[in-house]
């Protein structure tokens, strides 16, 4: 597998994690897997690493600028919350990448931005960049071993979302759910900020629904 990623992490996230419509797609929780996919980047491009705990702290190496605005505007926020514990950083208002996102795939004409009372959505606009990225995404599910790193790790991210099928499924038609788990599982990211992001993402669904719960049974 390649070591460095060609394109960002978060911002090929972002397409696959946003309807044609520009809405969030599948989950409700864009922004933290947003801030995930860039901390994975990060530690990939060797700005970040993680302490060797059950909750992660972490560690900012290198502030030189990656000439990325996405993974620039996330190394800045990382290094001011200062030693921060990995769960706490991927929810931090600051590692909020939608706008930056956003505004550069609407300077590529890939997406429009579209203003709203409340809330800023993004339609698609010319989808043949998510449409390569998805057939690039089959093709490492297929073959492993035409599968990238930044391959590895989206699919790790869809994964731990647990919408990885609803996501892919027309792409892959007669692929089940479990199957492609597995296939995503096979691929063996090497990445231990992949695994580390996985459980936080995991741990705080469970959390997310756990107080939606509450807030049921307290209404």
């Amino acid at each position: 597998m390649d070591r460095m990623p060609t394109t960002t992490i978060p911002a090929e996230l972002f397409l696959l994690l946003t309807t044609d419509a520009g809405r969030q797609d599948s989950t409700q929780h864009r922004r933290v897997a947003l801030a995930a996919a860039a901390l994975a980047e990060l530690a990939l491009r060797e700005k970040i690493t993680l302490t060797e705990e059950r909750r992660p702290r972490v560690e900012v190496v290198d502030t030189a600028s990656t000439g990325l605005p996405i993974i620039d505007q996330a190394l800045g926020a990382v290094t001011e919350l200062r030693r921060t514990r990995l769960a706490a950083v991927i929810t931090h208002r600051s590692l909020d990448l939608t706008e930056v996102i956003g505004a550069s795939f609407a300077a590529e004409g890939v997406v429009v931005r579209k203003d709203g009372w409340f809330t800023t959505t993004w339609p698609t606009h010319d989808d043949t960049v998510e449409t390569s990225l998805r057939a690039r995404l089959v093709a490492a599910l297929e073959d492993p071993r035409r599968a990238s790193v930044q391959d590895a790790v989206l699919l790790e991210i869809l994964r731990a979302l647990g919408i990885a099928h609803r996501i892919l499924c027309e792409d892959l038609p007669g692929v089940g759910r479990r199957d492609l788990e597995r296939r995503i599982e096979a691929l063996d990211v090497d990445v231990p900020v992949a695994d580390a992001v996985r459980r936080v993402i995991q741990e705080y669904q469970v959390a997310m629904q756990v107080a939606t719960q509450a807030g049921a049974v307290s209404s």
